[in-house]
């Protein structure tokens, strides 16, 4: 019992001066992997690359996170990956810099010209949840196995460019069941529920049309929003949908077009101290929510005649049994909308009935307020997905994300308080507010949660050493 409290303390004492080494040093490179996966990893002596070996070590990280960036991964995630990766090959004397669209290392050891090299990732929300997770498998086998660079370059090589896991059109259906689950959580019959996959199918490709021509993303977001609302009081209008199941097809939609990542990351960005990321994902939230205000204005002409419940549309207290199944069926149709794989499904569904529940239990039980008891619920999520993510096998990300729209996205809120807005509705501003600070509470819960899951796991022992993780990444997501 003793030896096992010694080396109890002797372990809390190194993470506290790890620590405390990378409060005075944010460059301290090894440190950065306090409260990773990688933190306890025996890393080999230092060792120095003459320029042409460490310009291809630097060029293959700089792919990496590139990859990760468009498969959805974490800023912290990918800085994680670029250090573990490097520092398994005996390379220190590193900085990296991430910042509101780059990626920039730099090799610099002593008596030497540094060398220095950047790639740009771009902005877009996008996401490849089977690809993010191949990539976190590459890493750890890269840093467990030692992989030479040559051997990672070919394995890099064959990851991108293998084929996505599903064709686009199989995608598609995931995003459109989840519409149709969407549409029944805001209070839509069943007759909403088969229209409104029909919508996310019409606009989401004419979205992609635009896309195709060059238009900024802004004005795709815009177009998108106004094809959905002159769609929707066309169906109105010829008796095909009342007002109420047209406002409830819109706010799903409106939470398919939601940029998921794009609010978790921007607060762990802001929290893990990547503020150019941070200010980087505020502006292109702002522009997002800017470009979906002008689609509905642009046809706000078309709802004077409309009926009044349709603008106030919110969720309507559905059965506990039925707000769990749209719930777990929504995160299914977004994992596959995601790219995700069978292994990570039923992860995600759990996630998603977990989120579900406390969020209803704080609402209908509790008494609390909507950013409360969405806050408290991804927290519950988050925890969950950090801590069955490494036993699953799958990025907690990869866990995370699908079931946040399945469960705990404030849809028609957001819409609702949109549209009262542009049609100048008493007191819509507040309202605003209150939806927004909502979709704040997703990213400070997510993050919380992570946290407390990942620690809590640390502690308990339960998190393989990467060189033993790879055998449970051995398998596709």
């Amino acid at each position: 019992m003793w030896r096992t409290l010694s080396r109890w303390r002797a372990r809390a004492h190194s993470r506290v001066a790890r620590l405390d080494r990378l409060r005075e040093n944010e460059g301290t490179l090894l440190d950065r992997l306090y409260g990773t996966a990688y933190e306890d990893v025996r890393f080999p002596p230092a060792r120095e690359f003459d320029d042409r070996a460490s310009a291809d070590v630097l060029r293959f990280v700089l792919r990496l996170g590139h990859e990760l960036f468009l498969a959805g991964a974490s800023t912290r995630d990918i800085q994680t990956a670029v250090v573990a990766v490097t520092a398994a090959w005996g390379m220190q004397n590193l900085e990296v810099d991430i910042s509101g669209r780059s990626l920039q290392v730099q090799y610099a050891p002593p008596k030497r010209a540094p060398v220095v090299m950047l790639i740009v990732l771009g902005s877009e929300d996008t996401r490849d949840l089977s690809r993010l997770t191949a990539l976190e498998r590459l890493t750890v086998r890269i840093v467990g196995e030692r992989h030479a660079p040559a051997d990672a370059k070919a394995a890099l090589d064959r990851l991108v460019s293998a084929p996505t896991r599903w064709p686009w059109w199989f995608t598609l259906s995931g995003g459109a069941v989840l519409a149709a689950m969407l549409c029944v959580l805001a209070s839509g019959t069943v007759r909403a529920a088969l229209l409104s996959p029909l919508l996310f199918l019409l606009t989401n490709r004419a979205a992609w049309v635009l896309s195709r021509t060059g238009l900024p993303s802004f004005y795709v977001t815009a177009a998108q929003t106004a094809l959905l609302m002159a769609g929707t009081m066309t169906l109105i209008d010829v008796g095909v949908l009342s007002g109420p199941e047209g406002a409830s097809t819109v706010a799903a939609n409106v939470i398919l077009m939601l940029p998921i990542l794009t609010v978790v990351s921007l607060t762990e960005d802001a929290i893990d101290g990547f503020r150019s990321m941070a200010a980087a994902r505020a502006v292109s939230l702002l522009m997002f929510f800017a470009a979906l205000a002008g689609g509905i204005l642009v046809v706000a002409f078309l709802l004077r005649a409309l009926d009044t419940d349709a603008r106030n549309t919110t969720l309507a207290t559905l059965p506990v049994w039925l707000t769990l199944v749209t719930s777990g069926v929504g995160a299914l149709g977004n994992a596959v909308f995601m790219g995700g794989g069978p292994r990570l499904v039923p992860w995600a569904v759990v996630a998603a009935l977990i989120g579900a529940g406390v969020k209803m239990l704080g609402m209908t039980q509790l008494g609390w307020s909507a950013p409360l008891a969405t806050g408290f619920a991804t927290t519950a999520m988050g925890a969950v997905s950090a801590a069955i993510g490494p036993r699953a096998g799958v990025p907690a990300r990869a866990v995370l994300i699908p079931g946040i729209a399945g469960s705990v996205l404030p849809g028609p809120d957001l819409y609702r308080s949109m549209l009262q807005l542009v049609l100048g509705v008493p007191g819509a501003h507040q309202y605003l507010v209150t939806t927004l600070a909502s979709v704040a509470a997703i990213g400070v819960g997510a993050v919380l949660g992570s946290l407390l899951g990942a620690g809590s796991e640390r502690k308990w022992g339960r998190r393989s050493a990467p060189a033993r993780a790879s055998e449970s990444l051995a398998h596709e997501s």
